[in-house]
């Protein structure tokens, strides 16, 4: 844990209060944090604050200097107060609910994309916009959460870097296939021996697997309408897909882009590890109308900047509300994406694309969307084949 000290080099609202009145925002800090919280200056507020910590969150508190400066900040109005310890308690209490409410929501948002609490914090003091921007970031993590529980649902009977699907157990001698049980005696230097005789004859036990993946693993590109009618619900599902997959794409091992639109574009390649990258995509919007060959034409050309990378191929996901009348463009991309052997998935959100459209006739899969689907976070099954 950061010492006063170091938490008033760190943390602005505690240098701020450090120049009011050193002591007593050392005094705060150390109650906050729970760091010689028995040596506090009788009958002060840092003392009601150390008397009312809740238990629950004090690990946090204790372990996360972004959590701390938080609750911190919402103490320091008070931080040189002085007074009965009944009244100083009770408000203090106020003060604690509110940031047990944000904890709440800091788990939640950790949880829903994957992040450990201390992203997950950081990410919290990094979005300065408002209780509403933090109560969309929350809604768009457990849409994202939902759905990357039910793509790896969906790719259950799959092994990570193993191309088709499990359906039993065999001999052999496939090193990436090998069962658990088998990589486990490989640690123990009395049986490793047996068990390198074992793959060495072919009677190591390993995964049966049928079918197989495409030989290239490149790029997934999330093609995400932007236009003015992608707004509340359209939008919260997209970003919480977008993050999803990248998710996944992060656990394969596959470069992960986005590409905002509408009749101008954005991309960005996103580690959805990182709050700094994840977040600028989540608040992202161009308003604005539809272009949809533009966006597949960026798509297309971040993959072929990949390819110098080793990174063929590669998976193209389109998530719109509606497509411009530019068949041809359409068309002349979605060739294009053939060529580079590029898979093409379409999920039409609240709207029918024709049959006879490239991005339905030429796609890998096509999805229709809408109503409570869009707020249960439905499509997993969908996501899932673009992913595999």
């Amino acid at each position: 844990m950061e010492t006063f000290q170091q938490a008033r080099k760190h943390h602005l609202v505690v240098a701020e209060e450090a120049r009011r009145n050193e002591s007593d925002a050392a005094a705060l800090w150390n109650a906050v944090t729970g760091a010689g919280s028995d040596d506090l200056p009788p009958r002060s507020y840092a003392e009601g604050v150390r008397d009312t910590l809740p238990q629950a969150e004090a690990p946090i508190l204790a372990s996360q200097a972004v959590a701390a400066a938080f609750a911190f900040a919402l103490h320091a109005s008070m931080a040189g107060a002085r007074g009965e310890p009944i009244s100083l308690r009770d408000t203090a209490r106020r003060n604690w609910r509110a940031f047990v409410e944000q904890a709440h929501r800091v788990d939640a948002i950790a949880q829903g994309f994957g992040w450990d609490l201390s992203a997950a914090w950081q990410a919290q003091r990094e979005t300065d916009l408002g209780e509403g921007s933090m109560l969309e970031v929350e809604k768009v993590a457990h849409l994202a959460g939902r759905m990357y529980a039910s793509i790896r649902g969906e790719n259950a009977t799959r092994i990570a870097g193993v191309g088709g699907e499990i359906y039993s157990v065999e001999q052999g001698n496939n090193l990436g296939r090998l069962l658990p049980s088998e990589l486990v005696q490989l640690l123990d230097e009395l049986l490793e021996v047996t068990v390198l005789e074992r793959i060495a004859t072919r009677r190591a036990m390993q995964y049966a697997v049928r079918g197989t993946d495409r030989a290239a693993r490149g790029p997934m590109v999330v093609l995400i309408d932007e236009s003015g009618s992608m707004k509340e619900g359209r939008n919260r599902w997209a970003k919480a897909a977008a993050l999803a997959i990248a998710r996944v794409a992060k656990d394969e091992r596959r470069p992960f882009v986005a590409v905002h639109f509408s009749t101008s574009q954005v991309v960005r390649r996103v580690d959805p590890q990182k709050p700094a990258e994840v977040l600028p995509m989540l608040s992202h919007f161009l308003n604005g109308g539809t272009h949809v060959g533009m966006a597949m034409a960026a798509g297309l050309d971040e993959v072929g900047k990949l390819e110098a990378e080793g990174k063929r191929g590669g998976d193209l996901l389109l998530i719109t509300d509606g497509v411009d009348g530019d068949e041809g463009a359409q068309r002349k991309q979605a060739e294009r994406a053939k060529e580079k052997n590029v898979r093409l998935w379409t999920i039409a959100i609240e709207c029918s694309i024709d049959e006879s459209s490239p991005l339905r006739s030429a796609a890998a899969g096509y999805m229709g969307l809408g109503g409570a689907e869009l707020a249960d976070g439905a499509g997993g099954a969908f996501l899932a084949d673009a992913v595999r």
